[in-house]
């Protein structure tokens, strides 16, 4: 090997097909190892390897016939800028997700100026990638192996089967993106006086449980367990960006869908963003208001759906059965995720505060529209955890464990409201996510679903402390236990 790469470098041959595949190789092993659930779809590995590797390939293909008979500084000069140029071009679409023109643009000038003095050396340059490139799918292998080695052997997809509903009324799952609970909101962090958002729902018949936590800090790692009445304790840890598989089994078959279509549901998803279809997840739901076409390669969650417009089209077009409406709204979201030069909690709380009272307003609005065209109907609004206010930026909560039961209470208190009915009882309603769907089947049923753990669970992922903790019990109780 030593010896062909000396020849390598050594020849005045110029390899076309290394200017053209390598770089975009490299940015798909790059793009995999850091992001691999956001893009684990086979439509997008093909647009990466078509756009990142076919097309590239044939440009440079059809330059290199060019300038066949030209001399080897001004070969070695376009070679140059051109591995470079697609080099940066591609590393800056799987690091950001995007464009980057201006740095591009200031790139492409430098790129230019030093090929034009520097040409002949890009050779090694193309030998330093292929090394990377090496060491690239050497991670990506191992990453993929801990991460994907146990992902969702911890769903029973029948846990609920055989259950027969003997009531079937419209549902409405409205779940809003981290809004906290009352208990959370009258914190010391939060300071937020909601009551009138409550006696708007009450006087339309509400019933709330402010008590309501998820068992899970995330939207994919809470809805995973909402949608499965099932821990997975984020992949026994071995959980580095994403819960592994998360979307295909919240957006797919899982065990809450295969229960509804069971017993004869209709089922419609109305998502406010792409966020749960980012890797073009296969869709169980019948109908869902945001297309295949409307999907990208790179992942790109925002859409910004009219998503009560869509609501009462899709209502209007329903059929006979009984329907279920899974209703998901990115607000008022949770304060920022990443540390930057202004991230403040108090700052963080103002933004949160503001979002969450334009929210209230949204919701009203939506849980109005229900009532008007469907006044039979059960409308459950809750949330898939907390705000976060109280941490300057969602992931320090992922440094250190905490003690704090209000920064617990910002984790996890989430708001659960239900309209029903039925005569039921505030103690029939769930105290956490993994019971939503067991004890709203109980009452639908002559069934008697037996309550999951309502324990909460917090992943740490850096330092000496580093792992699973339970941060509530069973029972309500704040703990710190780690999880082995």
């Amino acid at each position: 090997m030593r010896t062909k790469i000396i020849t390598y470098l050594n020849n005045n041959k110029h390899y076309w097909w290394l200017i053209s595949l390598l770089p975009g190789l490299y940015a798909i092993t790059y793009l995999y190892t850091k992001n691999y659930y956001l893009v684990n779809s086979w439509y997008q590995f093909s647009r990466f390897i078509l756009w990142m590797m076919v097309v590239p390939s044939l440009m440079i293909l059809g330059v290199s016939i060019l300038i066949k008979k030209q001399s080897d500084q001004l070969k070695n000069f376009i070679y140059s800028s051109l591995f470079f140029i697609l080099t940066a071009i591609n590393l800056s679409v799987v690091i950001y997700m995007g464009w980057r023109w201006k740095a591009l643009i200031l790139a492409g000038v430098i790129i230019l100026g030093l090929s034009w003095f520097l040409g002949k050396h890009y050779k090694k340059f193309i030998v330093l990638l292929g090394i990377m490139i090496v060491f690239s799918v050497v991670k990506f292998g191992f990453t993929y192996i801990t991460q994907s080695s146990n992902s969702n052997n911890w769903v029973d997809i029948s846990v609920f089967d055989n259950i027969e509903l003997k009531q079937k009324p419209n549902i409405y799952f409205i779940q809003p993106d981290g809004y906290a609970s009352k208990v959370a909101l009258e914190n010391e962090y939060y300071k937020f006086n909601n009551s009138s958002f409550y006696n708007a729902l009450s006087t339309k018949g509400f019933m709330f449980n402010h008590d309501y936590r998820s068992n899970y800090g995330s939207t994919l790692t809470s809805n995973a367990t909402l949608f499965t009445a099932q821990h997975h304790y984020y992949n026994n840890g071995n959980m580095e960006s994403e819960l592994p598989e998360a979307r295909e089994l919240i957006m797919g078959k899982n065990p809450v869908l295969n229960l509804l279509k069971n017993n004869g549901y209709y089922t419609t998803a109305i998502l406010q963003h792409r966020y749960l279809l980012l890797n073009h997840p296969e869709v169980f739901y019948d109908r869902i208001n945001i297309e295949t076409t409307d999907l990208t390669a790179l992942p790109n969650y925002h859409y910004n759906a009219d998503y009560l417009g869509d609501l009462k089209q899709l209502m209007s077009k329903a059929n006979q059965n009984p329907q279920f409406y899974f209703i998901e709204i990115l607000e008022p979201s949770h304060i920022t995720g990443k540390k930057n030069a202004n991230s403040d909690q108090f700052k963080e709380r103002n933004n949160y505060i503001k979002k969450l009272q334009y929210t209230n307003s949204q919701l009203l609005e939506l849980v109005t529209n229900i009532e008007q065209r469907d006044p039979k109907a059960i409308i459950i609004i809750a949330a898939d955890h907390g705000g976060y206010v109280g941490y300057n930026y969602t992931e320090e909560s992922m440094i250190s464990t905490t003690k704090d039961i209000k920064l617990k209470q910002a984790i996890f208190g989430s708001l659960y409201a239900i309209k029903i009915p039925y005569t039921v009882t505030s103690d029939s309603l769930p105290d956490t996510s993994i019971n939503l769907f067991p004890r709203l089947f109980n009452s639908l049923s002559d069934s008697s679903i037996p309550d999951r753990d309502n324990s909460s669970y917090q992943i740490i992922k850096h330092g000496s402390e580093k792992g699973v903790y339970k941060y509530y019990d069973d029972q309500n109780k704040s703990v710190l236990q780690k999880v082995d």
